[in-house]
Order: C-alpha cells, then structure tokens, then sequence
C-alpha cells in the first residue's frame, strides 16, 4: 500500500462501503424491530435518499481526486499544441506529484531542443549562405569583367566550393549519427600507427605555419577494435583543429599512453585559449569561440562534434581543458583491444618537427627514445 493513488482510492471506497453498510444495518435492524416508520412509502424515501448522500459522497471524492489531474490534461493540452512554456504545480508526493516533476521535466527538454532546432537552422543557413554569397560574388564580378578568369580566380572558387562540401559532408554524418545510422565496420586497429600516419599527413601543414609539433608514442603497438575510416577521420579533425586555431609560431604536443584496458590520447596546442565557460560547449555543432576561432581561421564547428561521436561510438570519452601551452588541450581514452605488453610510460617514441619536420615517414616516429 505504498502507492499514494492506490491509498486514496482504498479510503474512498472503503469509507463508501462503511457508509451503505452502516445505512442497510440500521435500516434492516428498525425494520425487524417493527419500527412503523418504515412503514408505507417511508422505505421508499429513505432509500432514495440514501442514494443522494452516497452520489454526493462519491462526487466529492470523484472531485477530490480529479483536482490534481486536470492541470496535468490542460499543461499536455498545450503542449500538444507546442506551447512548452505550460508548468504543473507538484505539491504532494503522490503518483501525481511525480508525474507532475517529469511532466515538467519533459517541458523543459523539449522546449530546450526546439530552441536548439531554431538555432541549429539559423546557424546552418547562415553557414550555408557565407559560401554561396562568395562564390555568387566571384562569379558575378568575373562575368562583370571585373576580376579576370584567371588559375587563382579559379582556385579561389574550388576553396569555397570544397568549404561548402565539406559542410554538407559533416551537417550529413552528424545527421545519420544522431538517428543512429552511421555505419561503423568494427575491426582491430593500431592506434600508434594510425597517430604516426595522421602527423606524417599533416606534418607539411603544420611546417608551413611555423608551428612546432612534438609527438610521444609507446613503442608497442596499441590495438582497439574500432572502424578505421571513422578512427582516421577523428584523429583527421583533431590535427586540423589544433591547425587552425593555433597561432603561427606556436608549438603542438600529441601524447599517446595506455594501460592494460585503456589508452589515452592527449593533443595540447598553444594560445590562443579557450574561455572557461566555452570549454563544456566546444562539442556541440556550430559551436565557436568568435573571439579567437573566427570563421576567417576556421570551419563549421562540426569537426569536435564529429569527433565526440566517434568517440562515444567506440565506448570511449573525450572531454576539452586547458592546456599547459596556453591553448586547448582534448584528451580522448578508449577501452583497449587487448592488455599492452610493457610499461606505456617506459618506452616512447618522439619526434619534433617544426622547421624540420617535412618530409617524415611513419616509421620514423617508430624509433625508440
């Protein structure tokens, strides 16, 4: 009897039933007495009166029960109608008074992820906009004569139009994630040479800007099951974002360790920082710290929140702080394949490259410290 509906409505009938017994026992007891009042049409009126106090009694308590119920049927009306501004009262600690708490709860989320969807659209749109608006503009000043149809006028447009591609490529997968359709062919992976061959790819980029990329890998190799398209695309967007929105001259600092279950990789650029508040948002899509991470120097915003997918999708965590050079720092663990032979912090693999590091090979990130 601990549920407070069913308490209410074991008293209500209780107390309906003790009454009609009550009113019969007296009734049958005066009519064996050979009462005379029972007498005649007498019986009669005592009986439909009878009847009046019990429908009186049984709609107030019908009331009393209902009082409780009707603003929860006029809060989902409305929000039936997609007002989610509509909350219940939860006095009590009933059924209906929890049932009240999630019911506003669930306001709460769905008016929180319609805002979303407002944003989400408007922020898509412009995303979408600032590329065509270039691309339009270029096109027209060509036609116009203004800018001649030259190899650099050219390339300019394959900018903007891969720009656009890959906005769609991401605004795509991060939809297909999102309803759980984003394929992943599952199959063990070395995560020490997937880092080697992502540093070697971006190794040039990093050069051209000046920034000085150091890389610390465990010299045994570090298996996970994972797909290895998704896993290449999020190492892929980690090293890019730490290329964009890392000031020339600066310097990158890639950690790669693992225990018997787990490894961890840490990439830490250098300033420009992140803001406190925008740490625990750096996830979401369309997300940017315009202070710093500009649309000048950098993309959507998807990459992290691809990135933090793929993460999930392989049972793994990633999670942003600050970094000891003065910019971000994203530490990603994910469960390991199988335990690691040897120590992960008595064996490594460095390599600094900065002005020097064009041109290496991912065997060369494999040579003992």
């Amino acid at each position: 009897m601990n549920s407070g509906i069913t308490r209410k409505l074991f008293l209500a009938i209780f107390a309906t039933g003790l009454v009609t017994m009550t009113a019969t026992t007296l009734v049958v007891r005066a009519a064996l007495a050979g009462q005379s009042w029972l007498g005649g049409d007498n019986l009669m009126y005592l009986t439909l009166l009878g009847v009046a106090l019990l429908g009186a009694v049984a709609l107030r308590l019908a009331q009393r029960l209902l009082v409780p119920v009707t603003p929860l049927l006029e809060v989902t009306h409305r929000m039936a109608m997609g007002d989610y501004s509509a909350r219940v009262p939860t006095a009590g600690a009933d059924e209906l008074a929890r049932l009240a708490v999630d019911l506003n709860r669930l306001a709460d989320t769905l008016s929180h992820n319609d805002r979303l969807r407002r944003d989400l659209l408007a922020d898509i749109s412009h995303e979408l906009r600032t590329p065509l608006s270039v691309l339009r503009g270029e096109i027209e000043a060509m036609e116009d004569g203004v800018r001649p149809l030259t190899q650099d006028a050219l390339a300019s447009l394959r900018v903007e139009v891969s720009l656009l591609s890959k906005l769609i490529d991401d605004l795509y997968e991060l939809s297909l994630s999102d309803v759980g359709a984003l394929t992943y062919e599952f199959a063990p992976v070395d995560i020490t040479e997937r880092v080697a061959t992502s540093v070697a790819a971006f190794g040039d980029w990093f050069e051209a800007k000046g920034i000085s990329l150091s890389v610390h890998l465990p010299d045994d190799a570090v298996f996970v099951n994972g797909d290895l398209h998704r896993l290449t695309q999020l190492l892929g967007n980690l090293f890019e974002n730490s290329l964009r929105y890392t000031d020339g001259g600066g310097a990158v600092r890639v950690y790669l360790s693992s225990t018997a279950t787990q490894l961890r990789l840490e990439i830490e650029d250098s300033a420009p920082g992140v803001p406190d508040d925008a740490l625990p948002r750096l996830f979401e899509r369309l997300f940017r710290v315009e202070a710093s991470r500009s649309r000048r120097s950098g993309g959507a915003g998807l990459g992290l929140a691809l990135c933090k997918h793929i993460v999930e999708a392989h049972g793994g965590q990633i999670i942003a702080r600050h970094s000891p050079l003065g910019g971000l720092a994203l530490a990603i663990t994910l469960p390991c394949q199988q335990p690691v032979s040897g120590s992960a912090n008595s064996a490594c693999a460095v390599l600094s490259c900065g002005a020097s590091s064009a041109g290496f090979s991912p065997q060369a990130l494999t040579t003992l410290c």
